[in-house]
């Protein structure tokens, strides 16, 4: 049993900074080439929504109001998911990287004739989704798309490493910082692959989230 706990917390430290990294790379792309959409970062659609709504131009907010709408329908499912495979072991994590996989892949195929809000929609739902199911680095709960969450929870962590002296408190904040790292990593590394080929990002989404399931057949449990 506590063999299966250990395992269980490096398989997830491991899928949570691979989805930090990945919310990052693609919230650079859809940011870059979807018209300021964001995908992860939920916070910035409803600012660039309700900043188009006021200044006479509600329509062109449409995509964020849709990226929205597809993060909360991803992280809802994740939910279901979560409850449904509470089994120890790798098999339920590949499930969990095989949707993402299907969706990158299904994204990358048909992206030159997608409407702008259905791309924005599914790649929200493939946040909220990877929100929803990767979520811990060590014992610490990590947000591995929205940032905002992770930098408060670092100054709280450090006040009671300063003021408290709980010896917890440095390991989440070493956990935290390594959730912000890994993403605005990603989000450069996103911005990179962007600015050279922006038809390759998703390509490279889907073959990271293949890399990802690959090291999963390798990993050994016991």
């Amino acid at each position: 049993m506590e063999q299966d706990h250990i395992h269980a917390v490096r398989i997830t430290t491991f899928l949570t900074i691979g989805a930090a990294f990945l919310m990052g790379f693609i919230d650079a792309y859809t940011f870059t080439e979807l018209k300021h959409v964001f995908v992860s970062a939920q916070t910035g659609n409803m600012v660039t929504f309700g900043v188009k709504l006021v200044t006479g131009a509600p329509f062109e907010g449409i995509p964020n109001v849709m990226s929205l709408v597809g993060f909360m329908g991803g992280a809802f499912m994740g939910e279901v998911l979560l409850a449904r495979y509470k089994e120890r072991g790798l098999r339920k994590y590949r499930i969990f990287l095989y949707v993402q996989a299907v969706l990158l892949l299904l994204l990358a195929v048909t992206q030159p004739y997608l409407h702008l809000s259905v791309a924005v929609f599914v790649l929200g739902w493939l946040s909220g989704y990877a929100l929803t199911t990767f979520r811990k680095i060590g014992s610490t709960a990590v947000n591995n798309g929205i940032m905002t969450g992770n930098a408060r929870n670092m100054m709280s962590s450090l006040y009671k490493l300063l003021f408290e002296k709980d010896p917890q408190a440095k390991t989440e904040l070493l956990h935290l910082g390594t959730g912000i790292v890994t993403f605005v990593a990603g989000v450069g590394a996103g911005a990179f692959v962007t600015s050279i080929e922006p038809a390759a990002v998703l390509w490279a989404a889907f073959a990271f989230v293949m890399l990802s399931i690959s090291v999963l057949f390798v990993y050994r449990w016991h």
